[in-house]
């Protein structure tokens, strides 16, 4: 029997100067995989020193583990590896690529989104992992690839912050984004970032089935809140938090677009699914933000069928996120009727 065609697996590039704590990040992601298997290229399997309790057996260039994840050494064609990869393991649900500490990764961003690959795999975030700690002392020649390798990813993990004095942390931020205004930058402890950062968030709903704000103004002591829980016990929640809103209203599609300019750098991810009004009639379209890249697609027809509701989730900084200041933007974006 023929099987229809899949969705094309989603890319996700680490990249970053060595010694960053990139193989750090891809231990984490191996080690706790939260349902999801991943396939994942990467130069040398020699750097990655996998738990041996994940891994099930080693054939030649690859590694089997317990998770149901498989890595790859990466050769010298990287679109010949994807599509062998895809080809090979049809149960993944995304690839990791490990970028070389001396390479850049907009050679690695052109070869995904080459057209031989095109309904085989999508970009889905360029992730650059940075050592707060070290990048100061890098010589002109690492500097300058390093902000090479900064300048192409979507988002920037500045890593090892622990190990930095907050006022050098916060002159190295603002030369950053000196150079680049959009940046996004996510703080980071031994790599460890929320994978919604990393693979993008999801809609959360109340027990009447309404997605709701996950983020609120209130004090803690006074908060009644249904995610309340993530108030506790998550590393993460002092630092990142999420807000969502939806509306059953139709979304002018210019007011949308423009809106979409004035998202804050805080917020570091987002998804959405929108009944937009534009001049072409009234259509449902799929939004992502991944760092300082955005885009919006027409939603595949699961997406669009027998819910009118527009709903949009953001992950950001906690302390950054005005919920009041986003549902003003977005609400402007309602249709005006006559």
């Amino acid at each position: 029997m023929k099987h229809p065609p899949r969705e094309p697996v989603p890319v996700t590039v680490i990249s970053g100067f060595l010694g960053a704590g990139k193989t750090t990040l891809l231990r984490h992601i191996l080690s706790q995989p939260q349902g999801r298997r991943f396939g994942v290229l990467v130069n040398d399997f020699g750097e990655i020193n996998i738990d041996a309790a994940l891994i099930v057996e080693t054939a030649g260039d690859q590694i089997s583990l317990s998770n149901g994840c498989v890595c790859c050494t990466i050769q010298d064609d990287l679109i010949e590896e994807i599509a062998a990869l895809v080809a090979d393991r049809p149960d993944i649900d995304g690839i990791l690529i490990e970028a070389s500490g001396v390479s850049r990764s907009i050679p690695i961003v052109e070869a995904i989104e080459t057209s031989k690959l095109a309904s085989l795999v999508v970009l889905d975030g360029v992730f650059c992992v940075v050592d707060a700690a070290a990048m100061p002392e890098l010589d002109y020649a690492a500097m300058e690839l390093a902000i090479d390798q900064i300048t192409g990813a979507d988002m920037l993990i500045l890593n090892k912050v622990d190990l930095v004095a907050p006022p050098e942390r916060d002159a190295m931020e603002q030369r950053l984004r000196g150079v680049m205004p959009s940046l996004r930058i996510v703080p980071a402890v031994e790599a460890n970032v929320p994978r919604e950062l990393l693979f993008g968030v999801t809609r959360q709903a109340d027990t009447k089935g309404k997605i709701t704000e996950e983020t609120c103004s209130c004090s803690d002591h006074d908060c009644h809140h249904h995610h309340e829980h993530h108030h506790h016990g998550d590393p993460h929640a002092e630092v990142f938090a999420s807000w969502s809103w939806q509306t059953e209203d139709v979304l002018d599609e210019k007011r949308f677009r423009a809106a979409i300019r004035k998202i804050p750098p805080a917020i570091m991810r987002a998804k959405g699914i929108l009944h937009l009004q534009g001049d072409g009639g009234q259509r449902v379209m799929e939004f992502h933000l991944v760092g300082k890249r955005s885009s919006l697609t027409p939603a595949a027809a699961a997406l669009s069928d027998g819910n009118p509701a527009s709903t949009l989730v953001m992950i950001g900084m906690r302390e950054a996120i005005d919920p009041q200041a986003l549902r003003k933007t977005f609400e402007a974006c309602l249709e005006v009727h006559a």
